[in-house]
């Protein structure tokens, strides 16, 4: 896994804590600022970590630790999250960690006898000296002072996040020596047997089949992506295209909301029926007994009983299923009147499509001169189509139910189907052979796939292997903030 979080560090600053100088009142600044250097070299020469032939101080690792903090806080921050001391000693554990595998892979670069070139190492220099400059004129917009006292204000501002020239390109140099490293590592991986390959597929089927005949939302969503690979496929799918066109909002609300009032009316009836059912089930004697029986548990003891609710008569409970009926009637007129008036604000357009699908247009050519649907104009959707069952997650029910009324491929919508994105005309493009994908099928995607996770776990377990050689020790005990 590439380490990458380090590679923030010049993209990140802007938004890392800036620390303000002291109280200068009285005080020569910048003598004042030297002694506050001083006194951070020595809390930096803290040891955080010791491995094999050396150690690490927190001045070392300071600027990676506070570039790695102010991603982690950000990301929190998006999900309205505050970073707890559990996670900032985690990310001080990473921290570390990750600085001891840049010096194991220093030293498995010499091994290997692997050197960047004067031109890399010249676009390393470039590279650090850029994102210093950044980071720089960031702390300089909010240091206190003037002239030299706001430039070495800026200085210390910076040193107490860990940012030095020094720390730049350290962090610069790393990414650039563990790409070359990758590169060689995962080299030695050149290509997968036969052998790899049938059971990387036959591991990929059994994968996808438990997790698609159980989650219908997540394959239709990885058919309609260009980056996951499917070899298995669960019964009683289709493919379809369509061609949306969308009518004014106010219009489509309309409807919408209209469906929304019928199904709480239908739901209100529901409910209704379902209270008669169960009166009419209950059984009189043996309500009669539960009731005796609750009075000899009664003890003689005084207690204050709370009157209980009466229960609803046959004929009471009726008279709500009559009256929810009717609203259940009033809201099914109400749809169709909207979605009447849906239809009419775009029979224009709708008319002109089923013209030229009479006069023999291709449906392709017509999404493209007609189609509001993205999904149909980008690929794998454009060429695949949307996979739809009677037991879609992932689409509108109405429009599930117009794709799946189609009695045959080749079949088009006679009537357009309005949902809650538009107004669709859909064509039935084919049916879907439930169950594994033929390896043929996906060979090159599952070999490319296959071959890169391969190469990745290689250079993983390598970089693992080296960095215990180094036998590292963190103290993070010594690694204060503050």
């Amino acid at each position: 896994m590439r380490h990458t979080l380090v590679k923030l560090m010049g993209l990140m600053l802007a938004l890392t804590l800036v620390l303000t100088g002291c109280n200068l009142i009285g005080v020569d600044p910048l003598m004042q600022l030297d002694e506050d250097f001083a006194k951070l070299e020595k809390d930096y020469a803290a040891v955080v970590a010791e491995y094999d032939g050396g150690t690490l101080t927190k001045g070392d690792v300071l600027g990676s630790f506070a570039s790695n903090y102010s991603y982690y806080s950000q990301m929190y921050s998006m999900f309205g999250m505050s970073m707890t001391n559990d996670v900032v000693e985690t990310v001080k554990q990473q921290t570390l960690e990750h600085e001891v595998q840049a010096v194991a892979i220093k030293k498995e670069l010499e091994n290997r006898g692997l050197t960047l070139s004067e031109d890399k190492l010249a676009e390393v220099q470039k590279t650090a000296d850029e994102n210093y400059q950044k980071a720089y004129d960031s702390f300089y917009a909010q240091a206190e002072g003037k002239g030299d006292v706001k430039a070495r204000q800026t200085e210390y501002n910076m040193y107490q996040n860990g940012y030095t020239k020094d720390t730049f390109y350290k962090s610069q140099l790393h990414e650039a020596e563990e790409s070359l490293l990758e590169e060689n590592v995962k080299g030695e991986i050149a290509e997968l047997t036969d052998e790899e390959l049938q059971a990387a597929y036959d591991a990929k089927v059994s994968e996808d089949q438990e997790t698609y005949s159980e989650d219908a939302g997540s394959f239709e969503s990885a058919m309609s992506s260009a980056d996951d690979i499917v070899a298995w496929m669960p019964e009683g799918y289709r493919t379809v295209k369509h061609i949306l066109v969308k009518p004014e909002a106010e219009v489509l609300t309309a409807v919408t909301d209209a469906r929304t009032a019928l199904t709480n009316a239908q739901t209100k009836l529901e409910g209704f029926e379902n209270e008669l059912d169960t009166l009419n089930d209950a059984d009189p004697a043996e309500e009669t007994a539960e009731a005796a029986e609750e009075a000899a548990e009664e003890t003689t003891e005084e207690a204050e009983v709370e009157p209980t609710e009466a229960p609803r008569t046959a004929e009471a409970i009726q008279a709500d299923i009559d009256a929810a009926k009717v609203e259940v009637e009033e809201a099914q007129k109400a749809v169709e009147t909207a979605e009447a008036a849906c239809l009419d604000s775009v029979k224009e357009k709708t008319d002109a499509i089923y013209a030229k699908l009479a006069e023999g247009a291709e449906f392709a050519d017509l999404i493209a001169e007609y189609g509001e649907d993205p999904g149909m104009k980008n690929e794998p959707t454009a060429t695949r189509g949307y996979y739809v069952s009677a037991n879609s997650a992932n689409w509108d029910k109405n429009f599930t139910a117009g794709a799946m009324a189609l009695a045959k491929v080749g079949d088009v919508s006679e009537t357009p189907v309005i949902s809650s994105s538009g107004v669709h005309i859909i064509r039935y493009e084919s049916d879907v052979t439930p169950g594994a994908v033929a390896l043929e099928t996906i060979h090159d995607a599952l070999y490319d796939a296959t071959l890169t996770e391969r190469k990745d776990s290689h250079y993983e377990e390598e970089l693992e292997k080296w960095t215990a050689a180094l036998n590292p020790v963190y103290h993070l005990d010594a690694f204060t903030l503050g």
